[in-house]
């Protein structure tokens, strides 16, 4: 006996319904880990990948940078919308303004608008904290 199932248009809307309310409960978690406690540094743009594919068929742009904390250089990455190094004008060894939580440094704001005029050289630092090990081989 095999049994139908039948996608109709309420349980198509409910299904929706529920993957929007998961993206949107996530957002408000991190805007909160970043109202309740975040430090302010700078964030150093180490390097720049324009256009990469993301899956089959969205194009990206990648921003490499990192900050100190605690004696210990933090290498991060965030994707931007394709073409925007361009219509930024980023260029490597900018330093930025970025906010990020106590709890969590993988949750962070930077407005790639504000730039500020400071030089962070990390190979003043021994101790280097990479996301992966891939994202350790694209860096050095």
């Amino acid at each position: 006996m095999k049994i139908k199932f039948k996608l109709t248009p309420i349980l198509t809307l409910s299904l929706l319904g529920v993957f929007f309310l998961l993206i949107y409960g996530v957002r408000v978690y991190r805007q909160n880990k970043l109202k309740k406690g975040a430090f302010i540094t700078f964030a150093t743009i180490e390097k720049l990948k324009e256009n990469v594919t993301k899956g089959k068929s969205g194009r990206i742009d990648i921003v490499y940078f990192y900050f100190i904390k605690n004696d210990s250089v933090i290498h991060k990455l965030k994707q931007i919308p394709a073409k925007s190094i361009k219509k930024k004008k980023l260029k490597l060894k900018e330093s930025f303004k970025v906010r990020i939580a106590k709890s969590d440094y993988g949750v962070f704001e930077i407005d790639f608008e504000k730039r500020i005029d400071t030089i962070i050289d990390k190979r003043d630092y021994n101790t280097h904290i990479y996301n992966t090990f891939i994202h350790r081989n694209i860096i050095e």
